[in-house]
C-alpha cells in the first residue's frame, strides 16, 4: 500500500524530503504558505549571493588598472542589481517547482495546520501516514526597537531596498549581519557594526577573526563589540542609536540582525503531541522523530546551525527514515559552514574552541594566501588557511579557510574528515600548481615538518 507523506514548508529542508519521499515511492503532499525554496532562496541564501556577486565584480573593476587594465570609475545601477537578484531567485523557484512537477508531488500554497493524522488548508484535509514538519524560520525583532519604522528593517526587508544607505547601522555582527555590510561596504555605505559579544562571528576561530577584521576595516566597517544599543531615536530619514557606553550614531538604514525564531507556534503540534522546547524547536530524536511517532522535523525549526545544506541532508535523512529505507541517525560530523563576506571565510569540522572544550590536543598546520601563485594573480593576497587535526593521532578534525574561493575549498577537508584520513595523508595528497586548493596541501605539509616553502 502507498504511503501517504505530507511535507509542511517548502524551503530546503521541506524540498529535498518532498523529493526523495516521492523517489521512494510515497504520495507526496508539500504545503508552503508562501514560495517553494523558502528563507534560503527567496529571501536568504540566493538573493544575497546574487547581490555579493555584484559587489565582488564592482571590487575587480575598481581594481583592473592594476592587472593593466584601465576603465572609467564604474556607475552602480543599484535598481538593476535589485532586478537581476529577482531573476535568479525566479530561476532557481521555477526549477524547485519543476522537479517537483516530475516526481508528482502535489503543492499546495497555503497556510497549514495540523489536525489529528491530518494538515488542514482552507477546510481541505491532507491525511499523512507519516508528516515532516519544515516550517524553517523567521527574522527577529528586537525589543526595545521599532520594526515597523521605515529606516528600520531585517534581512528580509534590506533586500526590497530602493536605494544605496549612506551610513548603515548593524545589530548584530554574526553571519547575515557581517555579510550585509560587506555588500553595502562595497556599494560605497558606510558601516558600523554593534556586536554584544565580545567577538564578531562568534564560533570562528578568533586568529582568523581577527585577522579578517583587520582586512574589511579597511573597507569602510566600523566593528563596535562589546556593545549594546541602549535606546533608539527615530527620525522621517534617519536614527540616532545610543549605546550602553553613551556613543551616539547616525544613520540613515537600521539593520536588526540578531538571529531567527522558528514558526513552530499556532500551527496545532502541540496538539499533535509534539514537544517543542522555550527557544521555539521542535525537539527530535537522533533519527529526526518526534514525540508523535508519525510526526518527524527536519532543517531550521529543529535548532542547531541554520545552514541550508544541514538542513536539506536532514530533510532526505527524515524522509528515508519515515519510510523505512536505510534507517539510521542524522549525522552531523561533517557539516560546512560558509560566510560570503569579502575575504571568505569558510570552516569545517572542529576548531580550536571546539576542540579544547571536546579535550582534543591539536596539531596545527598553516598557510598563507600570501604564497600561493593562484591567488597572487588573481590579486587576492590576503587569507589564511589552517588545518586541525588530533595531536595523538594526526587525524584530521576540522579546517577554517579565510580568502578567495575558501568556500569552495573547504570541502576537500571535510571528505578528508568523513574518510578518517590524517594530516600527513593530505599532505601527501598531489595538488594542481597553480591552485588556491594548493593551500589544503601546502597546510598538512608544514603541519608534518616537511613544506619545501614553509617548514
Amino acid at each position: 500500500m502507498t504511503q501517504r507523506v505530507v511535507v509542511l514548508g517548502g524551503g530546503p529542508a521541506g524540498d529535498v524530503a518532498a523529493l526523495r519521499a516521492a523517489q521512494l515511492g510515497a504520495e507526496v503532499t508539500i504545503i508552503e504558505r508562501a514560495e517553494l525554496g523558502g528563507t534560503c532562496l527567496n529571501w536568504g541564501c540566493v538573493p544575497t549571493k546574487s547581490l555579493l556577486a555584484g559587489a565582488d565584480l564592482l571590487r575587480k573593476i575598481r581594481a583592473a588598472a592594476s592587472f593593466g587594465i584601465r576603465v572609467p570609475e564604474p556607475e552602480v545601477d543599484f535598481p538593476r542589481m535589485m532586478e537581476r537578484k529577482e531573476e535568479v531567485v525566479l530561476s532557481m523557484r521555477k526549477g524547485v517547482e519543476a522537479a517537483c512537477k516530475r516526481k508528482g508531488v502535489k503543492v499546495v500554497r497555503a497556510q497549514g495546520v495540523v489536525e489529528g493524522d491530518a494538515v488542514v488548508t482552507h477546510g481541505e484535509r491532507h491525511e499523512f501516514d507519516h508528516l515532516i514538519v519544515c516550517v524553517g524560520t523567521e527574522a527577529s525583532g528586537l525589543p526595545g526597537i521599532d520594526m515597523e519604522h521605515p529606516r528600520v528593517v531585517t534581512s528580509d526587508g534590506i533586500l526590497r531596498l530602493e536605494r544605496i544607505p549612506d551610513h548603515m547601522l548593524v545589530i548584530g555582527g554574526g553571519v547575515v549581519g557581517c555579510e550585509f555590510a560587506s555588500l553595502f561596504a562595497a556599494l560605497g555605505s558606510r558601516i558600523t557594526v554593534v556586536e554584544l559579544l565580545p567577538q564578531v562571528l562568534a564560533g570562528v576561530d578568533a586568529r582568523i577573526v581577527q585577522q579578517w577584521r583587520r582586512i574589511v576595516e579597511k573597507q569602510g566597517i566600523t566593528f563596535l563589540p562589546g556593545r549594546r544599543v541602549a535606546s533608539v531615536d527615530y527620525g522621517a530619514d534617519t536614527v540616532q542609536a545610543h549605546l550602553d557606553d553613551a556613543t551616539a550614531i547616525d544613520a540613515d538604514l537600521l539593520l536588526v540582525s540578531v538571529g531567527r525564531r522558528s514558526q513552530t507556534r499556532g500551527i496545532g503540534l502541540e496538539d499533535a503531541g509534539v514537544a517543542i522546547n522555550d527557544r521555539d524547536h521542535i525537539e527530535v530524536d537522533e533519527f529526526l522523530r518526534t514525540a508523535n511517532p508519525k510526526i518527524w522535523a527536519a532543517g531550521d525549526c529543529i535548532g542547531g546551525l541554520q545552514l541550508a545544506h544541514l538542513g536539506s541532508a536532514e530533510g532526505g535523512r527524515a524522509a528515508e527514515n519515515a519510510l523505512g529505507h536505510d534507517v539510521m541517525p542524522m549525522d552531523r560530523t561533517v557539516v560546512p559552514s560558509c560566510i560570503y563576506t569579502h575575504p571568505e571565510i569558510a570552516m569545517v569540522g572542529l576548531n580550536p574552541e571546539a576542540a579544547k572544550a571536546a579535550g582534543i590536543e591539536l596539531k596545527l598546520g598553516q598557510a598563507r594566501y600570501l604564497g600561493n601563485g593562484k591567488a597572487l594573480g588573481e590579486g587576492e593576497p590576503d587569507g589564511l588557511a589552517q588545518l586541525y587535526a588530533d595531536a595523538a593521532t594526526d587525524r584530521l578534525v576540522g579546517a577554517t579557510v579565510m580568502g578567495v574561493h575558501a568556500v569552495e575549498i573547504i570541502h576537500e577537508v571535510g571528505v578528508a574528515i568523513s574518510d578518517g584520513l590524517s594530516m600527513d595523508d593530505l599532505g601527501s595528497i598531489i595538488h594542481a600548481h597553480p591552485t588556491v586548493s594548493e593551500l589544503m596541501m601546502d597546510a598538512a605539509e608544514q603541519a608534518e615538518g616537511v613544506a619545501p616553502y614553509l617548514s
